[in-house]
């Protein structure tokens, strides 16, 4: 299916789609001006997602991020706003993102295949929000995530999908020596590390959940 962007206005104008809807509520309190449609349908961020990404860069000391599949950019908005100081946005279409962001000093946008991209630097924090579909073909990345990020987050589905989240935390346990299951909203995410650093930090933000 075909993505694009369409204005935020646009949309409010047409009254095709609820006003109550969690990518209009996030976008309309991020001040996002895009987002992106596939058929008739707006494209995330997940609102479960959303509460956790602003929970934890709000409670844990996180300086640098990198956003996968990153979308509008509404996820990098959210740790801008919490203090976040350098993010790195991977997307195969950057258009929303780089109309939302506009051109800041500690935002870098890639434009890339997330299957294909190779991580050249360490991060805090590593966020990835790929379609459903693609997370079986990102498996084999989940040793380069855990090697290149004191936390990795990864939303995975719904929770009354109670055999396929199993089947992605056994995998997840294969590379991070701590892996933490948050379902919010009816969604399935997982917060991960292996490195010291991060598997304190994860304990504190679980405790304080």
């Amino acid at each position: 299916m075909v993505a694009r962007i369409v204005k935020l206005d646009r949309i409010l104008k047409s009254r095709k789609a609820s006003l109550l809807s969690p990518p209009l509520l996030i976008a309309k309190e991020l001040k996002l001006k895009y987002l992106i449609e596939e058929g008739r349908l707006l494209v995330g961020p997940a609102v479960g997602l959303s509460v956790l990404i602003d929970r934890l860069t709000r409670i844990i000391p996180i300086n640098s991020m990198l956003d996968l599949c990153c979308g509008s950019g509404a996820l990098t908005k959210i740790a801008m706003k919490n203090g976040v100081t350098k993010i790195v946005c991977v997307d195969k279409n950057v258009k929303a993102v780089e109309k939302n962001l506009g051109r800041k000093n500690n935002v870098r946008i890639i434009k890339a295949d997330v299957l294909k991209f190779k991580i050249e630097e360490f991060f805090d924090l590593i966020i990835l929000d790929a379609p459903r579909i693609l997370i079986t073909r990102l498996f084999p990345k989940f040793k380069e995530y855990s090697s290149k990020s004191n936390i990795f987050v990864l939303w995975h589905g719904s929770c009354e999908e109670v055999e396929w989240n199993e089947k992605v935390r056994r995998e997840l346990r294969e590379f991070f020596k701590s892996v933490y299951s948050f379902s919010i909203y009816g969604e399935e995410i997982s917060a991960c590390s292996s490195t010291k650093d991060g598997v304190k930090r994860l304990m504190k933000f679980y405790r304080e959940w």
